[in-house]
């Protein structure tokens, strides 16, 4: 299940679909610890977070996307700033369309600048 991260040097990875690039808080739990993150992309099977500590590749954590109960996901990549989850379930259709319509910033990550 890890990943390499496309964003730092590494080879592409084949992803089932495009990223949506948001921004939006989300709750995050590892083992008794919680705090706020910031999601930076969107798929409806993961996210990518910032604003979390080093974490190993497969540990499994908590999400809790607004107004959504919190899920589980697994590291499937992580350096010191930001990690790639990938949902131990995927997001349901409408749910993900709601949130990208309510956080997206407009365009695909996979899209070009």
């Amino acid at each position: 299940m890890a990943y390499l991260d496309p964003e730092f040097g590494s080879p592409p990875i084949h992803r089932r679909e495009p990223r949506e690039q948001v921004e939006m808080l989300a709750k995050f739990r590892r083992d008794f610890v919680s705090s706020t993150v910031l999601l930076k992309d969107l798929t409806r099977f993961g996210a990518k977070v910032e604003g979390i500590g080093r974490l190993s590749a497969d540990e499994a954590v908590s999400l809790a996307l607004p107004g959504c109960r919190p899920a589980m996901a697994f590291v499937a990549w992580a350096n010191e700033h930001s990690a790639g989850l990938e949902f131990a379930d995927p997001l349901d259709s409408q749910i993900f369309s709601d949130l990208v319509a309510r956080f997206g910033l407009g365009r695909s990550a996979a899209a070009p600048a």
